[in-house]
């Protein structure tokens, strides 16, 4: 009996073990986004002869993708939010290679912002030539039957599409479920494809992972940035406002800090990213008294206690917003 009782005790101690090694190293499908930093520009972002003139913050927000059940815990703590690993990482993409799409596209947010920037201020800055990408597909995507990767979006619905915010703004328009025609380049082709759009986070949109490739117009003046560890393309819009006033030569009262989010077209146009909640948890951990967010995302943080924030829709929107800002009593 005793001897049985100890196999019993052995076998629930070898379950529990098996258990407890899953909840700590067997990935799941869910990843988490987390609250990064705030980065003061004025180290980042410099020009030739000129120095910061602002203080004004980009923030950032960390991915932990395909986390264990022990991980998942996190999910409790203050500014944590779990999503499927398909909505971060693209199917049929590698780590590698969706780190160095957001590198790519870091990139090109620095290109466009410093265009957008140096134009506000009076520049002669010519229009590029550009075009959107299709990278990879979301999870269930119908786009993923008719459409392929580098295939490149020309129109939706017969109305030419040359960027990413450009696709976005015709797609408003659209209800989710909508089948639309999108016309193609591929291979030197063109070709016209029929699509079910979907939805997600009350979009309507194709179901493909973009990218908009440009064709870097000579700039004014030359912009370096110093930023190893941040990669995406949702700084566009503070870039652009440092730059903006670097060249202005307008200092912001030192007392003054002002942090935001933004992608950025080269119209100015401010569109929406992901992780608004994360990255005002990130603001308000550096202090920032005036948070920039995209309009469509300002539901997702209006009744953000302890800092005043201000939607945009466009860069000459931001700048009224710095121009106006006051520090706080």
């Amino acid at each position: 009996m005793r001897v049985k009782l100890a196999r019993n005790r052995v076998a629930i101690y070898a379950a529990l073990a098996v258990v407890m090694l899953i909840c700590a190293f067997a990935p799941t499908p869910y990843s988490l986004i987390l609250p990064g930093n705030a980065l003061d520009l004025g180290g980042v972002v410099s020009l030739a002869g000129l120095s910061p003139q602002s203080h004004l913050y980009l923030t950032d927000v960390r991915f932990a993708t395909r986390v264990t059940p022990l991980e998942l815990l996190s999910a409790f703590t203050p500014g944590v939010r779990v999503i499927r690993t398909d909505d971060v990482l693209p199917r049929g993409i590698t780590p590698a290679q969706y780190d160095d799409a957001e590198r790519d596209a870091m990139s090109e947010s620095q290109t466009i912002a410093a265009a957008v920037a140096e134009r506000a201020v009076g520049y002669r800055v010519p229009a590029p030539r550009s075009r959107v990408v299709v990278l990879s597909f979301s999870a269930r995507s119908d786009a993923a039957r008719v459409l392929r990767a580098l295939d490149i979006v020309t129109s939706i619905d017969g109305t030419p599409v040359a960027t990413g915010a450009r696709l976005a703004e015709v797609m408003r328009g659209i209800k989710a479920g909508t089948v639309v025609t999108v016309g193609v380049m591929r291979r030197g082709s063109a070709h016209t494809v029929r699509v079910k759009t979907g939805a997600y986070r009350g979009r309507t949109v194709l179901g493909t992972y973009l990218m908009t490739v440009v064709d870097p117009p000579r700039l004014p003046v030359a912009v370096r940035y110093n930023l190893p560890h941040v990669a995406g393309s949702s700084g566009g819009l503070m870039f652009a406002l440092e730059i903006y006033r670097s060249l202005k030569r307008d200092p912001l009262p030192a007392a003054l800090r002002i942090a935001g989010t933004g992608t950025i077209a080269y119209d100015g146009t401010v569109g929406p990213i992901e992780g608004a909640a994360q990255k005002i948890a990130a603001a308000r951990a550096a202090d920032a008294t005036l948070f920039l967010v995209p309009a469509e995302n300002y539901a997702e943080i209006k009744d953000t206690p302890g800092i005043h924030i201000v939607p945009v829709a466009s860069f000459s929107e931001a700048l009224k917003a710095v121009a106006s800002a006051t520090i706080p009593q």
